[in-house]
């Protein structure tokens, strides 16, 4: 096909054509809706659409196609462009559905909704159109409404790939791995290049325990966009059967930590088989960790900050972090999960002591995830306001010390509580994560959404209790209340999707039996 588009622009580049061309807005729009076609003639078709709009700034179709150019690389510039097309000629659905498909993009879901929504009442038989509705809703965490998108998409045309793999991602929102498995694997039938297919299906097999299939496909995440700014350390070979690892005579293996720092906390369980096997190993991880892996797991200088390597001069072998449960064939039941893996011998320093409450228990607490990655820190946070009403009492009761191990803005939450004498702020005084395990080690019980703290507190196997939105990550599975990668860790679940009271009162509970006690009767007696 972009033979016949060069050929199309060969043709129209000749002096002669230019010459004799009547109008020159159409020449112009020409050359750009040819050289949009093209591999590496993007700023070509760019000058010519900027021409054409020059000569005639009011065609909607010129100002439409430029608008197509820029969505993926320009969006916030083609967003610009569809409003001036569609307020030139408002009844083209295709403007309004690609402007709602960019307008999602960008995740500006509400008026994304009100664009393809005009686009349907215009023309709703399109497929594309009803599953980039599905999409806009998915990103509002409308997950009914997302569902019923996708599927009337597959309905006009059963064969649309796009919306089997978009249904599988909702209906394993919805905890529905079993049939997100039937409409994933029809979208890689229909699409063999779709990594995104087989990335869902990838966290479907995990989410239901299947981890031979799941750790598999999960490898394809390379190929998938999420991770396009994802570094390799080394211009070395990629490890991928333990035959390739390097012997004890060889250049230390390269592990490198490529997604959030509970997943290096958490899958750095497999180092230790490499050390049974008399690999040698480079552990390179975020700043913030390099202290915890050299004191707390013994790696001493085995461990480096990711990013001291030079990828072009570093040729050894090498090996993502998240890769080694698939390169250890890991089913649920050979799961590495004795704990602590994390120890340390130090003196804990003065400044980090945790005194031990007179007749209760220490625990820690933090509620939000990192804010950096805005999806998983609206769906993984919850405001403490809503756990405050059980610890007041708790703390009323002498039953408690409360400690925040909170960071960020979000640690500005508990400002109402923090001059109370059995309330304590850790935040100023933790450097890194290595701080932070000297504080969860001092601790009785450390309550905690999902979150690196809640990793590092299973890997000290301490008793760590984890509060989960309904649509949990895939390590947590699904309706269990424990888990096989740390022991000592009970998880409490929203019981519908943005529920967080539920789990409030399922801690409430919770400690009730933890400490023998009906703390509200009791409350209720006191005051009265």
């Amino acid at each position: 096909m972009s033979e016949r588009y060069t050929e199309a622009l060969d043709v129209l580049l000749e002096p002669h054509v230019f010459q004799a061309c009547d109008s020159l807005w159409v020449y112009h729009n020409l050359v750009g809706m040819s050289a949009r076609q093209i591999d590496g003639q993007k700023d070509r078709a760019a000058s010519a659409f900027e021409r054409s709009i020059a000569l005639d700034p009011n065609r909607p179709d010129t100002l439409y196609n430029f608008a197509n150019l820029l969505k993926d690389d320009e969006p916030e510039r083609a967003i610009n462009l569809y409003r001036r097309s569609l307020a030139i000629e408002p009844t083209a659905s295709s403007a309004w559905h690609n402007y709602g498909s960019t307008l999602t993009n960008l995740s500006h879901y509400h008026d994304a909704l009100n664009s393809l929504r005009t686009s349907i009442c215009l023309d709703p038989l399109v497929a594309d159109v009803w599953c980039n509705l599905g999409l806009a809703y998915f990103g509002l965490e409308d997950f009914s409404c997302a569902e019923r998108a996708f599927r009337y998409a597959i309905s006009l045309d059963a064969k649309h790939a796009p919306s089997h793999t978009n249904l599988g991602n909702a209906l394993i929102s919805v905890l529905q791995p079993e049939e997100a498995l039937r409409h994933l694997e029809m979208g890689v039938e229909l699409d063999q290049s779709s990594t995104h297919s087989l990335w869902n299906l990838a966290l479907a097999y995990l989410l239901l325990g299947n981890y031979l299939k799941g750790w598999e496909y999960y490898e394809v995440r390379f190929e998938n966009e999420d991770f396009a700014q994802v570094k390799i350390p080394t211009s070395g070979p990629r490890v991928r059967d333990l035959v390739d690892v390097p012997s004890s005579n060889d250049l230390p293996l390269v592990v490198w930590s490529e997604q959030g720092l509970g997943d290096a906390i958490q899958f750095s369980r497999y180092l230790q088989y490499f050390d049974a096997m008399g690999v040698p190993f480079l552990f390179l991880t975020r700043p913030s960790l390099v202290t915890l892996f050299r004191d707390w797991f013994n790696l001493g200088d085995r461990v480096m900050e990711i990013g001291s390597t030079d990828p072009e001069k570093d040729e050894r072998s090498h090996v993502a972090l998240m890769s080694l449960p698939h390169l250890f064939k890991t089913e649920i039941h050979t799961i590495p999960g004795v704990c602590p893996y994390f120890q340390s011998n130090k003196v804990v320093k003065e400044e980090l002591t945790v005194t031990s409450p007179p007749g209760g228990i220490s625990v820690g607490i933090v509620w939000a995830s990192n804010p950096d990655n805005k999806p998983m820190y609206k769906n993984k946070s919850l405001p403490l306001h809503l756990l405050m009403p059980l610890f007041e009492r708790l703390l009323d009761l002498d039953l408690i010390e409360l400690h925040s191990l909170q960071f960020g803005d979000d640690a500005q939450q508990i400002s109402p509580w923090s001059d109370r004498p059995d309330v304590y702020e850790w935040k100023d005084k933790l450097q890194d994560f290595s701080d932070t395990a000297v504080i969860l080690n001092q601790l009785d019980l450390v309550v905690s959404v999902d979150t690196a703290v809640a990793h590092l507190s299973g890997a000290l196997n301490k008793p760590t209790w984890l509060l989960l939105p309904h649509n949990a990550d895939f390590r947590w599975m699904r309706q269990r209340s424990d888990s096989p990668w740390y022991p000592s860790m009970r998880l409490f679940r929203q019981e519908i999707h943005g529920d967080w009271l539920s789990v409030a009162d399922q801690l409430a509970e919770e400690f009730d039996k933890l400490l023998l006690l009906d703390t509200k009767a009791l409350t209720s007696a006191r005051m009265s």
